[in-house]
């Protein structure tokens, strides 16, 4: 899969284009994107320029605002919508042990997704999740069994345990909010997704 620097990147030009980098910072770093994804100011510049090479993005036009340089505005192309359900669909049906980032990517643009989808791809999730700490259960009694493995390291497994279950908990009430209509997706009667945030172009053109 792409980084999540890309996919976060990709998903934001989707959503408030046409846009420019400079928006996509200072949006993004709202989201504390740049504490878990790796969206920095270099990062994103970097990610657009990789998205225009590869086709997913285009360049719409170059707009000036007084003294400020020159910004680029883009746009996602058709190839990069397809992309971009791909690289939602990873991080939808797959559950990391160890690592939490592929819910938030997901949470920043499931809208892009029909509810049923997201319905179903969470009860994965918290399935998944179940197997997992079994698995993790396992690794322990190997811990403590080995002679030469520390029996601290068992901790390891404990937190992403803990970790997995306050996600499967999530999960659980997310799926609850999503089937009560708390959040418009793609497919909704009337909706296109998160409509509030679309119809918010003019920040995007500062």
């Amino acid at each position: 899969m792409r980084t999540y620097t890309t996919l976060m990147v990709l998903g934001a030009v989707k959503q408030f284009q046409p846009v420019h980098g400079y928006f996509l910072r200072r949006e993004l770093a709202t989201w504390h994107a740049d504490e878990w994804a790796n969206t920095r100011p270099g990062s994103i510049y970097n990610a657009l320029k990789s998205l225009v090479r590869d086709g997913y993005i285009t360049e719409v036009d170059t707009e000036s605002d007084g003294s400020y340089p020159a910004r680029t505005r883009y746009s996602i192309s058709p190839t990069g919508e397809v992309e971009l359900l791909r690289m939602l669909r990873d991080t939808l049906w797959e559950v990391e042990t160890f690592d939490t980032r592929a819910a938030l990517a997901l949470t920043s643009f499931m809208f892009f997704l029909s509810r049923e989808e997201v319905v179903a791809g969470l009860a994965h999730r918290i399935s998944k999740i179940d197997a997992l700490v079994t698995s993790n259960g396992f690794h322990i009694e190997d811990t403590m069994r080995s002679e030469t493995t520390p029996k601290y390291v068992r901790e390891v497994f404990e937190l992403a345990s803990a970790r997995l279950r306050a996600e499967q908990l999530w999960a659980q009430q997310l799926v609850s909010r999503v089937k009560a209509g708390e959040y418009a997706f793609a497919g909704d009667a009337g909706a296109g997704g998160n409509t509030d945030a679309r119809d918010a172009e003019s920040p995007a053109t500062r």
